[in-house]
């Protein structure tokens, strides 16, 4: 959440977090979050305060105004993206006040889903209808539509640190699991230094960082976490046609165009070596990738990370259920088998996504676990 408040030309920064947090502390991130206005409004990002109706069910809560008849929703819930949703009111059937100002809370079965604002808002009027389609995005929306705040460079920092610092500037709340490379200096092709892109939007370049060294961020809709996908040997959920009920619709994506056989990365910092990883598709293509992030420490695995991380986006199955499943969450494994999508024997993937539906409906987007854990997996589907 935002507040806002009046800077004048002998306002100093320092006066500005004292008034708005008690403490100076905060003056740096002020003036990187406003780039640098000597007058005029600017905003503070402040603490969220929790509230819950007591209600249950998918709805929306505008300020004290709670809307649950809305004809359709969508919530998305994306590993490494900002969590959203969308609603679709009848304006022909009542009367809703909406305003870009206004703190936005979206609750699904399992309680709050996301803290946030409303970004879109698209009325339409036909001869028949009236309606306005509302979109939302998390608080953490402001990383993914902002541009990194100077100076772009940073030097001599962990991953945990950059992270830690970006999200801090704009009032997001940050964790991490226990890795101990979070806390290693950065050290890639350029020593140890990261830098953004000029242009660069903040969550793409944490999104960026995380992924160089095999971790994935999450927005849980009231703050990020940083970790790796690991398999804590608990029971993997399954879906085996002829054996599982509540499956809709089977879909399945398996595109080769792209992939690539070899992965060759090159680094000259601290010496000239070469890595290269060979994934199992039948085809031998090469792709050479850009090695600015990469550790420069350990070739040989960051080679195996970007590879998966490849695969991830070709070998996809969509699976549509006729009910909800809210024990499921991204991240979790679990096991298909369905021959008319190609899939013979039993084969382990991972949730990527969850989009609850209208109707109870759930639709739910598994991609192969190695585009997370950075294990190059001995066979691919329909690659022998």
């Amino acid at each position: 959440m935002f507040k806002s408040l009046s800077k004048n030309n002998d306002t100093n920064w320092d006066d500005l977090s004292r008034r708005v947090y008690g403490l100076p502390d905060k003056a740096s991130n002020l003036q990187k979050l406003n780039a640098n206005v000597t007058s005029g409004e600017i905003m503070a990002p402040v603490e969220n305060s929790p509230t819950d109706s007591g209600e249950i069910g998918v709805r929306l809560e505008i300020g004290d105004k709670i809307y649950k008849n809305f004809a359709e929703y969508e919530l998305i819930d994306v590993i490494g993206s900002v969590r959203a949703a969308i609603f679709i009111f009848m304006t022909s059937e009542g009367s809703y006040p909406l305003d870009f100002k206004s703190e936005v809370k979206v609750y699904d079965e399992n309680g709050e889903f996301l803290t946030g604002r409303i970004a879109n808002i698209d009325p339409h009027v036909t001869t028949s209808h009236k309606w306005v389609q509302v979109e939302i995005k998390s608080h953490a929306g402001v990383l993914a539509d902002s541009d990194c705040p100077y100076p772009l460079e940073y030097t001599n920092q962990s991953l945990k640190a950059i992270l830690s610092n970006l999200a801090e500037i704009y009032g997001q709340s940050i964790s991490f699991s226990d890795d101990p490379e979070l806390d290693e200096v950065c050290v890639n092709e350029i020593g140890t230094s990261f830098a953004a892109k000029p242009n660069e939007r903040v969550f793409s370049f944490m999104s960026r960082l995380c992924r160089s060294r095999g971790f994935f961020i999450k927005d849980t809709g009231s703050g990020l976490v940083v970790g790796r996908l690991k398999d804590d040997k608990k029971e993997k959920i399954s879906f085996i046609a002829g054996e599982c009920v509540g499956v809709k619709e089977w879909h399945a994506r398996f595109h080769t165009d792209g992939l690539a056989r070899y992965y060759e990365l090159n680094s000259q910092y601290p010496d000239t070596q070469t890595a290269i990883s060979q994934v199992p598709l039948p085809y031998p293509v090469t792709r050479r990738l850009n090695n600015n992030d990469f550790n420069a420490n350990n070739l040989n695995s960051l080679a195996d990370i970007k590879a998966c991380e490849d695969i991830g986006q070709h070998f996809q199955v969509i699976l549509i259920l006729n009910e909800e499943h809210r024990e499921l969450a991204i991240g979790d494994l679990a096991i298909i088998k369905n021959p008319d999508i190609y899939i013979d024997n039993e084969t382990e993937f991972v949730i990527k996504q969850i989009t609850p539906l209208d109707n109870d409906e759930t639709r739910i987007l598994f991609v192969l676990p190695c585009a997370y854990t950075g294990v190059i997996p001995d066979s691919l589907p329909l690659c022998g």
